[in-house]
């Protein structure tokens, strides 16, 4: 039920009962929320913290707990030294508390675990669209692939550790379960 629900929403054609206005932990409010997202969320003034030690290891955790709590699944992912980038299938009634749940545990242990002694470590809400669309979906996906490559981290998307972009290109499983079953 879950994969027909989120494809016939990404394909455009869902109920528009369905969908519900959300103005909840976003820097832009109001926006229409279905059941997959591209979600950004940086670090506050755009600090490294992901060069970090410890730091991509506990937001990979957050995210895995989160993940399962939630019961939303992981399409794509990439850890930045400033920022993350995912596409997130998920009930948009709940996008916003596991965003907060995802954030507050990151800023609470994993920085202090990581000695960020900073009293905040995140930009205040995360930017959020939703995906309706193959098009869209597939651009947003090669985006989050490829941002180590276009920032110079690594030569190819699957050299970057902190992506899903080796659960897609080499099958090689990560720290963040990545739900790959979403073809239309």
């Amino acid at each position: 039920m879950f994969c027909r629900v989120l494809i016939s929403r990404l394909a455009g054609d869902c109920d528009p009962a369905e969908i519900r206005e959300v103005n909840m932990g976003l820097r832009f409010p109001t926006k229409i929320h279905g059941n997959c997202f591209f979600i950004t969320t940086t670090f506050d003034d755009r600090n490294e913290y992901g060069k970090i030690k410890g730091m991509h290891e506990g937001i990979s955790k957050s995210l895995a707990f989160n993940l399962s709590k939630y019961s939303a699944r992981m399409i794509a992912f990439v850890l930045m030294p400033s920022h993350l980038h995912m596409i997130l299938a998920i009930d948009g009634s709940q996008l916003s508390n596991f965003m907060r749940d995802f954030k507050k545990f990151v800023a609470q242990k994993t920085a202090k675990e990581c000695g960020i002694s900073a009293e905040k470590i995140w930009v205040r809400g995360y930017d959020s669209v939703a995906l309706f669309s193959e098009k869209v979906f597939r651009q947003k996906l090669e985006y989050i692939h490829y941002n180590p490559v276009k920032a110079g981290l690594v030569e190819t998307a699957e050299d970057w550790e902190w992506s899903s972009a080796g659960a897609y290109l080499l099958e090689r499983d990560g720290l963040i379960p990545v739900w790959k079953d979403w073809s239309w």
